[in-house]
């Protein structure tokens, strides 16, 4: 992207705080995890550093795992401006303690918009001690053990998935 995703505006608003924004609506607790504080963040947001750098959104999850109170973990990407609360809300309806969901679509995981249980922290620590830092393999051992459920993207919904990878996007 040539610069901080966080903070490429959309309507005059950083993509760190419409994602704030967003799941400060539907969510108990918040948090942003990077290796270090951003400097756009305030002061009352909680920041948990990435502990485990270099090893992309694996690390950021085990990070927001370990450091989550609550028994389910809603992560969302910041790069995902077109995301809602209805389908979060949704996403979040479906998931229990015990039980994740994530997305699918075009037979791919979307694990930055998924609800995570924290006793997916195992699995994912395990997946970090692997040279294989994605989160596609993890997610398949994760539904494969009935830690998580999958969750078809419908047609309609496919737009929220629209992320932002370079300046043309």
């Amino acid at each position: 992207m040539g610069r901080d995703k966080c903070l490429i505006e959309i309507d005059g608003i950083p993509l760190w705080r419409r994602q704030w924004e967003l799941l400060g609506g539907i969510a108990g607790e918040s948090m942003i995890v990077a290796p270090v504080r951003p400097g756009w963040c305030p002061p009352d947001l909680r920041w948990v550093a990435d502990a485990v750098a270099g090893c992309g959104p694996l690390g950021g999850l085990a990070v927001a795992l370990a450091a989550a109170t609550h028994d389910r973990v809603l992560i969302l990407a910041v790069d995902l401006p077109g995301m809602n609360s209805d389908y979060l809300k949704k996403l979040l309806a479906h998931a229990t303690g015990a039980c994740g969901i994530v997305p699918v679509m075009d037979r791919l995981f979307q694990p930055l918009s998924a609800v995570y249980p924290r006793s997916a922290l195992a699995a994912t620590l395990r997946q970090l001690a692997t040279p294989d830092k994605s989160l596609q393999p993890l997610l398949r051992r994760l539904v494969a053990e009935g830690i998580m459920k999958s969750a078809p993207v419908e047609e309609a919904d496919r737009p929220l998935f629209r992320n932002l990878n370079t300046p043309g996007d």
